[in-house]
């Protein structure tokens, strides 16, 4: 072994030792999962948050999020940062591994001040949050993502990863790194009409993955037709049908009803830390 590849070994080493010493667990959403830290450092860092034992994953689940403090810790309805941090958790917790890169990278790496002085001019002023920011005399986006690849690749050793995704930016960056990208969509109902014109300006003009905003149009219509529909046929078939069609007819029901049950989530990672603790998977 060449001086290079020792001292990249020893590096190597350092780092998962110190992810050892913070490892312990997070109960989220009546489940637990054991999550290990370890800061990025740079302009573009922040902090790495492994769950689960990605080191037995092939192409373990990958989220890049810049920090919005707004969306995710007061759960602003203006934008779609936290419900697609929370829906990137979910896979996560689901998949029993993965890793979230929370970057220090307010305001699209502005900060915290200029995105607020953004919002106030795209709401007096009728600009979308990006064309504000070009009036106030700043870049539409700040964020690079090499610091966040490099990690990834030098600190973790991952070369293959499914990312948590709608921003090609992100997937370009790890390519451009030699780490083999599965792309993740994370698609989100906006929960209000600023949401809703912010994530069409960002499939529009900033080439986010995104479908149109009709399509969730589309869908707070169908689901509550389709789930009205599926109950009443459901309902009749308990009524009318002979005794096992009726008894299967009732476990469908319940399993429609769950199915749009805004606790489903937790409900299912309940059942998965139950059932580990019966099987005393560590």
């Amino acid at each position: 072994m060449s001086v290079a590849d020792e001292s990249i070994a020893v590096a190597d080493l350092a780092n998962w030792q110190k992810l050892a010493r913070t490892s312990h667990l997070l109960a989220r959403k009546g489940a637990e999962m054991r999550v290990r830290v370890h800061s990025i450092p740079g302009r573009d860092g922040g902090h790495a948050l492994i769950f689960g034992d990605i080191e037995r994953v092939t192409a373990p689940l990958v989220r890049i999020h810049s920090r919005c403090l707004y969306g995710d810790a007061l759960q602003s309805d203006d934008c779609d940062c936290g419900p697609e941090l929370d829906q990137a958790m979910d896979m996560i917790q689901r998949a029993d591994a993965g890793v979230l890169l929370y970057l220090e990278q307010e305001g699209r790496g502005a900060g915290l001040e200029v995105k607020a002085e953004g919002l106030r001019v795209a709401q007096n002023e009728g600009h979308d949050t990006y064309s504000a920011y070009v009036a106030l005399g700043h870049q539409p986006d700040y964020r690079e993502f090499d610091t966040a690849t490099r990690f990834l690749a030098e600190n973790l050793g991952l070369r293959s990863v499914r990312l948590l995704t709608n921003n090609q930016d992100k997937v370009d960056a790890l390519q451009i790194g030699d780490i083999a990208v599965t792309r993740v969509p994370l698609i989100t109902e906006p929960r209000s009409r600023r949401a809703r014109e912010y994530m069409e300006v960002k499939r529009t003009h900033r080439g986010h993955l995104l479908p149109p905003m009709s399509f969730h149009r589309i869908g707070r219509l169908a689901d509550p037709v389709f789930l009205t529909l599926a109950v009443t046929v459901t309902a009749a078939a308990i009524y009318w049908a002979p005794r096992p069609l009726a008894v299967a007819a009732f476990i469908l029901m319940v399993a429609i009803v769950q199915a749009w049950h805004p606790a489903r989530t937790s409900v299912r990672l309940r059942l998965r830390a139950w059932r580990r603790k019966l099987t005393q998977r560590p």
